[in-house]
């Protein structure tokens, strides 16, 4: 729930799984990978969880603003 602002709950659960996905994916790419190919591997694995993360951000900071905007409208929207 947003309703102090910043949906940290949110952000933080998306944060947890990226980390683990990610961890598992580059523990899978070292026990499977060799040389240039899982430098590339990790690079590219990186690259996608920054973006997730990124994204992950702007859903917590829109739920966010969202609900500032159903206060300042006054509809009440969350069940």
């Amino acid at each position: 729930m947003a309703s102090d602002g910043f949906d940290k709950g949110r952000f933080g659960r998306i944060l947890g799984l990226i980390a683990f996905v990610t961890a598992i994916a580059v523990i899978t790419s070292a026990q499977t990978l060799e040389g240039t190919v899982f430098q590339i591997s990790v690079f590219a694995i990186g690259a996608v969880s920054l973006l997730t993360a990124m994204i992950g951000f702007l859903i917590a900071a829109s739920a966010s603003y969202d609900l500032e905007e159903d206060q300042t409208s006054g509809t009440d929207t969350e069940t």
